[in-house]
């Protein structure tokens, strides 16, 4: 990833400034006329450059004003599609509780807001970097629903990006605190295949070594700086709400110190 668009769009400044220009640069010569009733050259000039100006500096505050009325709107519509979303998911136990419909519902939910993508190089936005928690996802294997509900991640569940590093970590807590570590190889502006590398159980007190086949595909289909959404190769949905902006990955080799730390 290269250097990077802000995760927020601010409205400019710049129709103020427009407007302070336009009053500065208003006719003072116009018709001035030598002692002699002929206008002198600078004042005979000074109307085409005033007009001049005047125009360039209307045009340029017209597209100014044109683009923070569209931005607006499109912010708006970003919040709202946010908020749908995630009260659509708040009842649903990271959706172990969701019915077909209500799948359905999400995923339709989620496609909206993937069109306001205001990052669609996702992996170039500095707000992509962090620890996410999981609060949806289609995923049986992450929710463990073939499993016995003892067995299943009955606390939260995280995932840290560091898009700088190209690594990813998976962590669950109560009652395992099992955790996955993986590599990333960008495939996209957006997307990456995913190789995981090492297994951390109980918190990192048993370790093993990920097979070659483990590993996968993600696409990041939509990023602020507060919500996530992404889309596996299996056609799995995940949607993720920021936790710590600040996380980063340690070094392998501290992986499981790390790993008991947040577990304790």
């Amino acid at each position: 990833p290269h250097a990077v668009p802000h995760c927020r769009t601010r409205r400019s400044s710049t129709m103020r400034a427009m407007t302070v220009t336009t009053m500065n640069v208003a006719p003072r010569s116009i018709g001035a006329r030598t002692r002699g009733g002929t206008a002198s050259s600078s004042s005979a000039n000074t109307p085409k450059l005033t007009q001049k100006l005047t125009t360039s500096t209307t045009s340029t505050a017209r597209k100014t004003l044109t683009r923070a009325t569209a931005s607006a709107p499109d912010a708006q519509a970003r919040e709202d599609a946010k908020r749908a979303l995630l009260s659509a998911i708040e009842p649903l136990e990271r959706g172990v509780k969701a019915s077909d419909e209500e799948k359905a519902h999400v995923d339709a939910l989620a496609t909206a807001l993937e069109a306001l993508n205001p990052n669609p190089k996702s992996l170039a936005a500095p707000c992509i970097n962090g620890e996410w928690e999981l609060v949806y996802t289609t995923s049986a294997s992450i929710l463990g629903t073939k499993k016995p509900a003892f067995l299943r991640p009955s606390g939260k569940i995280y995932q840290t990006i560091d898009a700088e590093s190209l690594r990813a970590r998976n962590r669950e807590t109560w009652p395992f605190y099992n955790a996955v570590a993986a590599e990333l190889t960008p495939t996209s502006d957006s997307a990456v295949k995913v190789q995981f590398k090492k297994f951390f159980v109980f918190g990192g007190l048993i370790k093993v070594t990920a097979p070659e086949r483990a590993r996968g595909a993600l696409d990041i289909t939509y990023v602020d700086d507060e919500v996530r959404v992404s889309r596996g190769d299996k056609g799995n949905l995940f949607v993720l709400i920021m936790h710590d902006n600040e996380k980063r990955l340690p070094g392998e080799e501290n992986a499981s110190g790390s790993l008991k730390v947040l577990s304790s």
